[in-house]
């Protein structure tokens, strides 16, 4: 167990120097090829000057590139590696299938968004191609533990990464914070399915995170260069990815009491994000696919916080509602229904202070 902590490491450090290197590139070539998010291009948009959109194809090769490195290693230089990494990266181990499946599926996420990026696509055929993938990964046989059958379980897998995948592309509306909340999610995905041993998840996330983490750097205020919807469904799609796989228990005895809530907690802002969305633009009689200035970011900015500092805000609930997550992994009942508590009031009182602000279209 102690020697994972090494290649977690490793396998951080090197994703986020290649998401500086491929974000470098990236930028220099979104101008060229004149992949740019326009001035005001959309009503909800409020940036002032045309920026580079090519920063999720950055995060998915620092991320694919990574992993593919970990790979070669893994099956070429083994002697290099513990020897009880020996059986994980044997041919044939059903966490290698996963692994293909998943990073066709990411790479297929990204090449959706870059096309959308370029041409808006209908909200219905951008969901349809979401659900294909989603509902795709999920029949690949990537799917939650606590439903033995199935193709119940593939439903409901399925319909849980729809649900992530949107709730992330829909927070990536101010400089930094779509990178900065995935960045934080992967990294507690990456803490708790390590202490779980779960080393598939757990390496997952943590080349999640360091990617994120090295394009940070770009995206932060003032951004340089944006994720684009390439880039919240990718981050969207490996969150959701996570959190099903978290709970994933090869038919033994998973070490948590609550593996169905621990990620739930991890993804509490960007489920709460959406959920709150949706209910404002219903009850202000919008679609809920039509972009506005209602996320936490934007309230924060009402309530008379800058843009930077709203950001940071979120980025901080979202630390600490991780955390408490982290904190179930050894928690009995009485813990558990304390964070639980915790949590709740914390969303209850935030909504309360942001309800005092007027919602607009």
């Amino acid at each position: 167990m102690k020697d994972w902590w090494t290649i977690y490491l490793a396998a951080m450090a090197l994703s986020f120097i290649l998401a500086l290197v491929f974000t470098a590139i990236c930028r220099k070539l979104a101008w060229k090829l004149n992949i740019l998010d326009k001035p005001l291009s959309e009503g909800h948009k409020m940036h002032s000057d045309a920026t580079p959109l090519l920063g999720g194809t950055a995060v998915c090769l620092a991320w694919l590139s990574t992993l593919l490195v970990g790979l070669f290693v893994a099956r070429n230089k083994l002697d290099l590696l513990p020897s009880s990494y020996s059986d994980i990266f044997s041919r044939g181990n059903p966490a290698l299938n996963q692994f293909f499946v998943i990073a066709f599926c990411a790479v297929s996420f990204v090449i959706v968004g870059l096309i959308d990026d370029r041409k808006p696509m209908s909200a219905k055929f951008k969901l349809f191609l979401q659900a294909l993938l989603c509902f795709g990964t999920a029949f690949a046989g990537l799917r939650v533990s606590f439903i033995p059958e199935p193709f119940s379980a593939s439903l409901v897998t399925g319909f849980i990464l729809l649900t992530i995948l949107n709730a992330v592309n829909f927070l990536d509306n101010m400089d930094g914070l779509c990178c900065g909340v995935g960045a934080i999610c992967a990294g507690a995905f990456a803490l708790s399915a390590g202490l779980q041993e779960q080393y598939l998840v757990s390496i997952l996330a943590t080349v999640t995170c360091g990617s994120c983490l090295g394009f940070y750097l770009f995206n932060c205020n003032p951004a340089s260069i944006f994720l684009g919807d390439s880039g919240s469904h990718f981050v969207g799609y490996m969150l959701g990815v996570c959190g099903v796989l978290v709970t994933y228990t090869s038919g033994e005895v998973h070490q948590s009491g609550y593996p169905f809530i621990i990620p739930l907690l991890i993804l509490a802002i960007p489920i709460f994000d959406l959920a709150s969305v949706i209910v404002i633009r219903t009850r202000q009689g919008m679609p809920v696919y039509i972009g506005d200035h209602n996320h936490i970011s934007h309230r924060f900015v009402k309530m008379g916080f800058s843009r930077r500092s709203s950001v940071l805000l979120v980025h901080a609930l979202c630390l600490i509602i991780c955390l408490s997550g982290i904190a179930l992994i050894k928690a009995n009942i009485a813990v558990m229904v304390l964070i639980l508590s915790q949590v709740i009031a914390l969303l209850i009182f935030m909504t309360i202070l942001h309800s005092r602000q007027k919602f607009r279209k």
